[in-house]
């Protein structure tokens, strides 16, 4: 068999590999930054312990994403260092912050399941490098989303409403971020060995889960219509915050332009 090489893809299966990878290495970019802001609302001194570990692990993913994009001809200091806010393509979902201890356990719950559907799609990917990094990224996602169900029984000792109101609120976001799963090139061109609308519908299932764990049972939407700005490449509509983006930027201008 011949050795894998993204450059024998389609332009356009390989196009949609890149903006795939690209989507979930930029939420785990926002998503860590998120860890570190909020990293004083914690509980107690495990939640901090547990927030800087979280933390440098999401990190940790988007790095070793931008590492593998390097194939498709972006340089790493580029990816990490040099994009503006209209080209991150992180999850719409993580626009606003959180204004709960049960809001924000609800939105990295709903950031991390769903960033680790859409990898998981790449388990038995036939670049060997890729199936391996997908398989380490789920290993380290387990334990957050433990993390979350643990924090889920919590709230169902109150009664879980305020932690389901949150699911269901930032819910859409999360379910959107899909996009449209009736076409499908890359599960088509045996680039995904699960069909995009599978992973979407088992997601919706998990999230389900872990209302019932709080207590709670969600009335979930099945779609959701995507924004006139809607960007399919990207996952997202508009682009970032000038607050938020301020926050995920680096700041040293020499590592910005290397």
């Amino acid at each position: 068999m011949a050795p894998y090489s993204i450059a024998d893809l389609d332009p356009a299966v390989a196009k949609a590999l890149e903006a795939d990878l690209l989507a979930v290495a930029d939420t785990k970019l926002v998503l860590g930054n998120w860890f570190n802001i909020c990293l004083n609302n914690g509980r107690s001194l495990p939640d901090f312990a547990a927030l800087l570990g979280m933390s440098a692990t999401v990190l940790g993913h988007a790095r070793s994403l931008y590492l593998y994009l390097v194939n498709f001809g972006h340089t790493y200091e580029a990816l990490e260092q040099a994009r503006g806010a209209d080209a991150i393509a992180s999850m719409n979902l993580l626009d606003a912050p959180p204004r709960s201890w049960e809001d924000f356990v609800a939105s990295v719950y709903l950031a991390e399941q769903a960033s680790w559907m859409l990898i998981s799609g790449f388990l038995k990917h036939p670049d060997r490098a890729l199936a391996g990094l997908a398989e380490k990224i789920g290993q380290e996602t387990y334990f957050h989303l433990k993390y979350a169900n643990g924090w889920a029984a919590i709230f169902a000792e109150s009664g879980g409403e305020a932690f389901a109101e949150a699911l269901g609120e930032r819910y859409p976001l999360a379910l959107g971020w899909f996009g449209d799963t009736g076409a499908d090139p890359l599960h088509d061109a045996g680039q995904r060995n699960v069909p995009l609308g599978a992973l979407k519908e088992s997601f919706a299932r998990e999230v389900e889960k872990i209302a019932a764990l709080a207590g709670q049972e969600l009335a979930l939407p099945a779609d959701v219509e995507p924004g006139a700005d809607w960007r399919p490449e990207s996952r997202r509509s508009g682009p970032l915050s000038d607050s938020l983006f301020e926050i995920i930027r680096f700041k040293d201008p020499e590592a910005a332009h290397p």
